[in-house]
């Protein structure tokens, strides 16, 4: 006979509470990097999602071309409508200012260059 199954099977009685908890323990560890693996991966797609929709609002504010000047209505008299097309316009309040924000990273408050 190659191998002794009584033997083992003796050993594994002896020790079978720790065999299951080491098994348990293995179990959780897999489960536990598996799950870390799929935080990472959300993550990047997160990441991914975020840096597409930024450069989408790039590109809409690249294209936004005012029929006025800019600052035309921090000059516009307190009497006088605001025009139609300033009402949907991202860069409104800082018309209305008449400078520019400053394009700053939100998160840290850097410059982004």
């Amino acid at each position: 006979m190659l191998f002794d199954w009584g033997a083992l099977s003796k050993l594994m009685a002896d020790y079978e509470t720790l065999f299951f908890l080491v098994l348990t323990a293995l179990t959780f560890v897999l489960v536990g990097m598996g799950f870390i693996v799929y935080l990472m991966i959300l993550g990047e797609r997160e990441k991914n999602r975020v840096r597409a929709q930024l450069d989408s609002f790039r590109r809409i504010d690249a294209e936004l071309v005012c029929p006025h000047s800019f600052g035309y209505l921090s000059g516009n008299p307190p009497n006088e409508p605001v025009p139609d097309e300033c009402f949907g316009c991202p860069k409104a309040v800082e018309c209305m200012n008449g400078h520019k924000a400053k394009d700053t990273n939100l998160v840290t408050g850097e410059d982004p260059e």
